[in-house]
This record gives structure tokens, C-alpha cells and sequence, in this order.
């Protein structure tokens, strides 16, 4: 990732973010609580989040929906890119793209997904993720592109 700025200190971004997080997974609000995805690791850049599968997420075949992996990718992918931008940027997906080489039933046990960002300019950042089984089996993996804008003054929310 020799493209992120090492000179900046991105440690409160991360924790700033992964507050954020738990803040939504406590109050109920987000894909973290509704869909039990769990943030275990952030750095500028670099992302792993996990998921317990659960009949919640269950498509008519008993497995987990593919929908549900996409989600967990770009949430990871996402949080990646989020923790290692400036100050007063943020960022949204443009493209996702990503492929299924596996079955998860709902009954596995947790799945991981992991993120790393891949090229993070001014304008555009592009990063990949890929979902593991609790035995190391690739199942899933995606790309993305994402924007990034700046956070005018006086916004609300960063």
C-alpha cells in the first residue's frame, strides 16, 4: 500500500471510525447489528471484519445469501478506505464487484473478511477484500472503487 501517506497519524481516524461502530452496533442502528458483522482490526488502509452466520441471513438453499457476503466486502472494503483518508474526507462506493467460489451455510461457524486498500489517490481509491471459512477456505472475494469528496465546513457529521 505504498500509496497512503505513512507520514500522517492515522490511529484516531481508525479509532474515531471503529467508535462509530460500536456506537452503532450498541444502539441498533446499522449493518454491524442487524446482519452481526463485528469489526476486529482497523489501520489506515487495511480492515477485518467477521460474521457468525445465522438463519437471519439464510437464502432458500440454507446458506448465507450472497447479498449478505457482497455487504460484509464492502463494509470491510469501506472501512479500509474511511480510516486512512485525510481529515474532512470521506468517501462512498461507486463499483463493486465480487465474486462467490464458495458456499457458507448458516449453521458454519464465523466467517472473516478481510480488506486491504490498493491505490488511495484525490479523487478515487480502489481496494479488495476476501471472505475466508473458519478452516481458511476462500468463498468470497471483491474489488471496489470508491469517490472521495471533501467534508464541507460546517457539516454535521464526518
Amino acid at each position: 500500500m505504498a500509496e497512503v501517506d505513512d507520514r500522517r497519524d492515522d490511529t484516531d481516524r481508525a479509532r474515531d471510525y471503529r467508535a462509530l461502530v460500536e456506537y452503532g452496533a450498541a444502539a441498533g442502528i446499522g449493518l454491524g447489528h442487524s446482519l452481526g458483522f463485528r469489526l476486529e482490526s482497523l489501520t489506515a488502509g487495511r480492515s477485518v471484519w467477521t460474521l457468525v452466520p445465522s438463519s437471519r441471513a439464510a437464502d432458500a438453499r440454507y446458506a448465507l445469501a450472497g447479498g449478505v457476503l457482497a455487504a460484509l466486502i464492502e463494509v470491510a472494503i469501506s472501512s479500509a478506505v474511511q480510516a486512512g483518508l485525510p481529515d474532512r474526507t470521506t468517501q462512498t462506493t461507486s463499483q463493486l464487484s465480487t465474486s462467490f467460489v464458495g458456499a457458507v451455510r448458516v449453521d458454519d461457524p464465523e466467517i472473516c473478511c478481510e480488506a486491504t486498500v490498493l491505490h488511495l489517490g484525490g479523487r478515487t481509491a480502489t481496494a479488495e477484500a476476501r471472505v475466508f471459512g473458519c478452516d481458511g477456505t476462500l468463498v468470497a472475494h471483491g474489488t471496489a472503487t470508491c469517490l472521495l469528496f471533501p467534508i464541507p465546513s460546517g457539516a454535521a457529521h464526518e
